[in-house]
């Protein structure tokens, strides 16, 4: 597949083509390490917390940002997920992609989040755009958005788990180089999550969003040029997009865990895109940890991912991926 580093479905080539036809490979690699730094105090406006952290996935294994943020009391100001998501519903993997299915971005924001009463929480936040569309070759101009991403959810906690609803609401925009020719249209969301404990420390963790002209949110997507596409007579439309994760967290001991998830995203046809667009991806996943020594993880997983485009082309690929996770605290 075309990432020899992360299970990324979107990037596994179609039955037929060159690259399928190459063989499979081993890689071995440490660009996953990283290194954070996290400040708090109290403050006289309440909790301050000041976050950075990155790690090595950057061109040639350079360092790069992850999260940088603050905090003081309900205001969060910088860079880290965004407010869409939900990483605490997010199943066991040891890939660092992630179930392809799922909301995953991480971005910069001004967030606010204050509680309802004792078990509900809501946020809302601006948050940075980058509208991700192609433009037809005979039409000149830039994706781009006049507004910042308006996410916010509602979440509803106890000791055994939780529910949160986000939604989300953004523009989508073309911004030709003729003054007359510019379009632009709205794009929606809504990002259904949760994780709750079953049987002694199990958790069942389930998501499932949709939304139009937000395909980039979801990790199948992202990168795809998705959000919208734009006809060679200037006209902008916003796509539909689904994804779904459901897993299931088993601890067979104190010190070893398993996890299982299937994922699959969709996204609607039209004939303005290419048939190499992709159309749907699914992944599955299958893991165990074992953690011999409270500082150290040792482990394996099995993934199987299928990519299937709009002309109908499709492709599939297996992978073991075997971990080792050492921690500086």
């Amino acid at each position: 597949m075309g990432n020899v580093d992360d299970f990324q479905v979107n990037s596994i080539p179609a039955r037929g083509t060159a690259a399928a036809a190459q063989s499979g490979q081993t890689n071995i690699h440490a660009r996953e390490t990283r290194f954070n730094v996290d400040v708090r105090s109290d403050s006289p406006a309440g909790k301050f917390r000041a976050f950075a952290e990155g790690d090595f996935y950057g061109s040639g294994n350079a360092f790069r940002l992850r999260h940088g943020f603050g905090e003081i009391g309900p205001l969060l100001g910088g860079q880290t997920w965004t407010t869409f998501m939900d990483i605490s519903a997010r199943p066991l993997t040891i890939d660092f992609e992630g179930p392809d299915g799922e909301a995953f971005v991480r971005q910069a924001m001004l967030r606010y989040t204050a509680p309802l009463s004792a078990h509900w929480t809501f946020a809302v936040a601006v948050e940075d755009p980058s509208p991700q569309f192609a433009v037809p070759s005979g039409l000149s101009g830039t994706a781009r958005s006049n507004m910042p991403d308006l996410p916010g959810y509602v979440r509803y906690q106890k000791p055994r788990g939780h529910v949160q609803v986000a939604g989300l609401v953004r523009q989508l925009r073309f911004d030709s180089n003729e003054d007359d020719a510019n379009e632009l249209t709205l794009g929606w969301g809504l990002n259904a999550t949760m994780s709750v404990t079953t049987f002694g420390k199990d958790a069942l963790q389930a998501q499932f969003l949709v939304g139009e002209g937000t395909s980039r949110y979801i990790e199948s997507f992202g990168g795809q040029n998705v959000d919208a596409v734009l006809s060679t007579t200037g006209d902008l439309t916003a796509l539909q997009s689904q994804g779904a994760v459901i897993g299931y967290t088993h601890h067979w001991a104190d010190a070893v865990r398993s996890g299982i998830a299937y994922s699959t995203a969709r996204l609607e046809s039209n004939a303005a895109l290419s048939g190499a667009t992709i159309k749907r991806t699914q992944d599955f996943r299958v893991n165990m940890l074992w953690s011999p020594y409270k500082l150290v993880d040792l482990g394996g997983e099995l993934l199987w991912g299928r990519r299937d485009n709009q002309d109908g082309s499709h492709g599939d690929n297996w992978r073991f991926q075997f971990t080792t996770i050492y921690r500086l605290h």
